[in-house]
């Protein structure tokens, strides 16, 4: 008899886990909205603030729309009602000098916003840049007041920067993609896109990856890290161009992350098609990597990752799910979390905003 309960239980058990999260609505934002000089497009990170009732999008323009900038505003998680936001007010970039950041084609650092985080202790923001791998800028992750006032920067750990001669170190566009603070706001959780060059190839078809999770205190310095593994591209692409990487991650509680990986297809005809797919990630049995050279070593034990969503069985158009932040619960008490699109300025993409039901 108890066998039998076991492997009634054991078989049920996928299908409790796909329910714990599912779509509540999905909107999509019109096209070319410019407000207060900058454009709506890009969008690569999200935060909701619960004291001010406001969101926060980051864009990865790098000043051929308006500034290097994000927009506060506002967002209606729920269910019925449109959840296109509601732009308040846009915030450029600023570097340290208090100088906006120029076009990308000047020649200087330009930015890159991949994520952004409100600070749970003080009300500031946090947004991390991939860096820029043609002018020497390494990533980053800067703080600022909420008016875009710089207030500190601080580089990655130097196993995550790029090095000369490209045989260790980030790979150009793989670096700090997510950003998400431990709860309580001790620690920032940091995780690279894709592999650095000594821990393996990206992500085929053939086979997927490695990456690395960071945990680094509020002053930038590497508390640990973890190997994170990486699926492989979800579809052949019939050019040969296609990837899988980490867009964005978000804690969940002191040793698990929800983990958002995007496979992006190249078409024929010039087109990009998009495969997401949600995972919660437990650190708390993996090994610390922080002073591991390659994650090839065979000793190296990575995350246990469980699959809670594939987006492909949503039944609707998935576009370049990048951004990913909690909103405010639910009536019934059940978590909101909001993913939000990169349509890369592309007139062939759309800007999305998926809000999902999440029932721990």
């Amino acid at each position: 008899m108890k066998a039998l309960i076991l492997a009634a239980l054991l078989a049920a058990a996928p299908a409790m886990a796909a329910e714990r999260v599912s779509l509540l609505k999905a909107c999509e934002t019109p096209k070319g909205i410019e407000f207060q000089g900058g454009g709506y497009g890009g969008i690569s990170g999200v935060d909701y603030d619960p004291r001010a009732g406001l969101w926060a999008f980051i864009s990865d323009d790098k000043s051929e729309h308006g500034p290097s900038h994000f927009f506060l505003g506002k967002l209606d998680v729920r269910p019925g009602k449109a959840c296109g936001p509601e732009l308040t007010a846009m915030v450029p970039l600023r570097r340290e000098d208090g100088e906006t950041f120029p076009d990308r084609k000047a020649g200087t650092e330009a930015a890159d916003g991949e994520a952004i985080r409100f600070d749970p202790l003080n009300g500031e923001l946090v947004w991390s840049t991939e860096g820029d791998f043609d002018h020497g800028y390494p990533p980053a992750i800067r703080r600022m007041k909420a008016d875009g006032t710089p207030v500190a920067r601080h580089v990655v750990p130097d196993a995550l920067t790029f090095h000369d001669g490209g045989e260790t170190g980030a790979r150009k566009n793989a670096t700090t993609e997510g950003i998400s603070w431990s709860v309580g706001g001790r620690s920032l959780w940091v995780s690279m896109e894709g592999p650095l060059v000594q821990d393996g190839p990206i992500p085929s078809v053939a086979g997927g990856g490695l990456t690395r999770l960071s945990r680094l205190d509020r002053s930038g310095r590497l508390v640990a890290q973890y190997a994170y593994r990486i699926d492989p591209v979800q579809v052949a692409s019939p050019v040969g161009v296609g990837d899988n990487g980490v867009s964005e991650i978000l804690t969940l509680d002191d040793h698990r992350l929800l983990v958002l990986e995007r496979s992006g297809i190249k078409h024929a005809d010039g087109r990009y098609s998009y495969h997401v797919r949600l995972y919660l990630a437990d650190v708390s049995k993996a090994l610390d990597v922080s002073r591991v050279d390659s994650l090839l070593e065979t000793s190296v034990r990575p995350v246990e990752k469980r699959l809670l969503l594939n987006f492909d069985t949503l039944g609707i158009r998935i576009d370049n799910l990048e951004a990913m932040a909690w909103g405010p619960r639910q009536a019934d008490g059940a978590r909101t979390l909001v993913l939000a699109s990169d349509d890369n300025y592309d007139a062939r993409q759309i800007n999305q905003i998926l809000v999902l039901r999440f029932t721990p």
